[in-house]
């Protein structure tokens, strides 16, 4: 049988071409990933009819427990997410890399012409479900030079997360406080993108050549498919899981580094409070929503770098310090009524950090401490684990918010996240193995 050609990282017009659809990709997940956040307190505002639009008010803070118990329903679908992604490795990576931009568009859409929080809810729920595969970053894990995988995936990241900054665009053009049903409108470009994305992506990319070279061997070996039992498969995953002391490491610092990340759901409740409070204008909040993407961006970019150059371990320690730093000043910033660019500076480098880590723990480091025929199927059940962390952290935050109210939600991000990180930190030094450097088309388990 003849064997397709793997190397498609020689063919440089198409890895150039996958790149740049790649970074799109990335650019539609990113919005969509951070569009309800980015949206929260005027979604709230509008569809539970807060008096005065007061962020501060018993009602506000009712609205957003309310939205979060809605919410967590939706949650539920994380333990679906192992199983849908374990199909990547059955059917390849390309199909659901189409399959999961095309949803996040629509879910846009959904949010976009929801008449009530319950469909609300439910184009979240479509967004949040595919937005954690994160397919295009195992995409350049298997196709980028191992010697420049981290860099290349933080390139892309760092460009997608500066397109980010169109939300804050479209929030300062087609949102008007006077009119509350207007953040409808910061919806509608976003949707339309990603669902063109999606599907306009079809006919430039090929399957994985990590992927296409194991499928082969398969193919050819029959007994190396009875020894790795399938082509992935959330039991095998959880198995490999449970047995491997490396994965049992790296799921268990993921898990508890993203209860670090509560306060990324609330971050516009913090800014609408000191609004409220009369300490930041609108124009401050214009800036920030535009300038912010921006400064995450540039963390991201050279975290990569960080990453290759000093190991993922390192990586982690330094770039959890700069975020904490970050969430310092972007807390006492939008406290204390420092403008909108010194919290958009705060605010950038503090998530810039704190996804990089995540990114790195969650995905990079499980991709290299993962044999191929089960890589997106231990990807996807790390990050339904890790999503569990993360949702334990956004319900102790809206806990939290009921007892020390929304005005004082910056000083409980604080208590809720530095600790947590620093934990996460200590049990990834001490239990993890560094994978910086792994062949992903050979490796075994470590």
């Amino acid at each position: 049988m003849k064997k397709e050609n793997h190397d498609l990282t020689n063919d440089k017009h198409y890895f150039l071409k996958l790149i740049i659809v790649l970074t799109i990709v990335y650019i539609v997940d990113e919005i969509a990933s951070n569009m309800n956040s980015s949206m929260q307190p005027y979604v709230l505002i509008d569809l539970f009819k807060i008096p005065g639009g007061n962020v501060l008010s018993p009602e506000y803070a009712k609205a957003v427990s309310t939205a979060t118990i809605l919410s967590i329903p939706g949650y539920c679908f994380m333990f679906l997410t192992p199983f849908y992604k374990a199909l990547a490795d059955k059917w390849g990576r390309k199909l659901f890399l189409i399959i999961n931009t095309t949803m996040m568009g629509a879910g846009l859409l959904v949010c976009f012409l929801a008449p009530n929080y319950y469909l609300y809810v439910v184009g979240v729920m479509m967004v949040t479900f595919v937005q954690t595969n994160d397919m295009q970053v195992m995409y350049i894990m298997e196709t980028a030079p191992e010697q420049h995988r981290a860099k290349l995936c933080s390139i892309t990241k760092a460009i997608a997360l500066a397109g980010v900054s169109l939300i804050g665009v479209c929030r300062k053009y087609f949102y008007d406080p006077s009119v509350i049903s207007s953040w409808r409108y910061v919806f509608i470009i976003p949707a339309i993108l990603g669902i063109a994305v999606g599907l306009g992506s079809i006919p430039f990319v090929k399957e994985t050549p990590v992927f296409l070279k194991h499928k082969n061997e398969l193919q050819e070996n029959k007994e190396a498919k009875k020894e790795k039992g399938s082509q992935g498969g959330v039991i095998e995953a959880f198995k490999y899981i449970w047995k491997n002391k490396q994965m049992r490491s790296i799921c268990f610092a993921g898990f508890v580094f993203c209860l670090a990340t509560g306060i990324t759901a609330y971050y516009t409740t913090i800014t609408a409070a000191a609004n409220s409070a009369g300490v930041l204008s609108n124009a401050d909040i214009d800036l920030f929503m535009i300038v912010y993407p921006f400064i995450n961006a540039a963390v991201t970019f050279v975290s990569g770098f960080f990453s290759d150059k000093l190991g993922r371990k390192m990586a982690s320690v330094l770039l959890s310090g700069i975020a904490a730093v970050g969430l310092l000043i972007f807390i006492l910033g939008a406290r204390l009524g420092w403008g909108g660019l010194t919290i958009a500076l705060g605010y950038g480098i503090f998530i810039g950090g704190l996804w990089s880590v995540s990114d790195t723990v969650v995905l990079v480091m499980t991709g290299e401490s993962t044999p191929t025929h089960l890589r997106a199927s231990v990807i996807g059940t790390n990050s339904m684990i890790s999503g569990l962390g993360s949702l334990a952290g956004i319900i102790l935050m809206v806990v939290g918010m009921n007892i020390v109210g929304s005005g004082n939600v910056g000083l409980l991000s604080l208590a809720t996240t530095l600790p947590f990180m620093i934990l996460a930190m200590i049990m990834l030094m001490r239990n993890v193995k560094e994978t910086n450097g792994t062949d992903l088309s050979s490796m075994e388990d470590l």
